[in-house]
């Protein structure tokens, strides 16, 4: 009984936080990230400013509540893929999985988050943030895997590197489509260029932290 009722618990505030997520995200597409306050998407919600600041301890991280999951994401494909993978390879499967995106989901949805970043300033202040969040979390990942001692700066430096490598290649699929480029063109394009991007990174970090059986 006890367990039921905690599914039912964590069920419910999932669908509070996925309700709220999505008022914001209306009225955000509709009427700009500035132009909205937190009181109006409580009210979009029928939940009160504290609940919304329960779930989202600041306003931006109702158009950026999903790098937290997308990092945990690839550090559990980091610390749990194969034998003999490089540390490039979760970060290839990332932007693959991501093109694929490109190549056949609704545009809107790409578009629609980063057309609201680059329009406010706070956002592209907290997104800079969560990009160095990003590289924090991912460096002592990465300094296990290759087993780098103490005060080794390779592990910030491949790090940093690939999630570069991810980030420029979504900049430019959004930017590509904003400007009204055909979907598939540009994740051809881009599935191509991420390829090559990748190849190279795999033939220089010559073997940097491949898991070991």
């Amino acid at each position: 009984m006890a367990a039921t009722t905690e599914g039912l618990r964590e069920r419910k505030k999932r669908q509070t936080r996925e309700t709220i997520a999505q008022a914001a995200m209306q009225l955000f597409l509709a009427r700009g990230f500035d132009e909205v306050t937190v009181a109006d998407v409580a009210r979009a919600a029928d939940v009160s400013e504290k609940t919304v600041f329960n779930y989202f301890p600041a306003k931006e991280d109702l158009v950026l509540h999903g790098g937290e999951e997308r990092r945990a994401v690839l550090i559990e494909a980091i610390r749990t893929r194969p034998a003999g993978t490089s540390i490039v390879e979760p970060f290839r499967a990332a932007t693959l999985a991501f093109i694929d995106r490109v190549d056949h989901d609704p545009v809107e949805s790409i578009v629609g988050v980063p057309r609201l970043v680059a329009q406010s300033r706070s956002l592209r202040d907290r997104l800079l943030l969560g990009w160095e969040q990003e590289a924090a979390a991912l460096n002592p990942v990465i300094a296990a895997e290759a087993v780098a001692a103490d005060g080794d700066l390779v592990p910030a430096v491949v790090a940093r590197t690939l999630a570069w490598t991810h980030r420029l290649i979504f900049r430019a699929a959004f930017t590509r489509l904003l400007d009204g480029e055909d979907q598939r063109a540009v994740a051809a394009d881009l599935r191509e260029q991420a390829h090559r991007a990748y190849e190279t990174l795999e033939e220089g970090l010559a073997g940097y932290g491949v898991k070991r059986s």
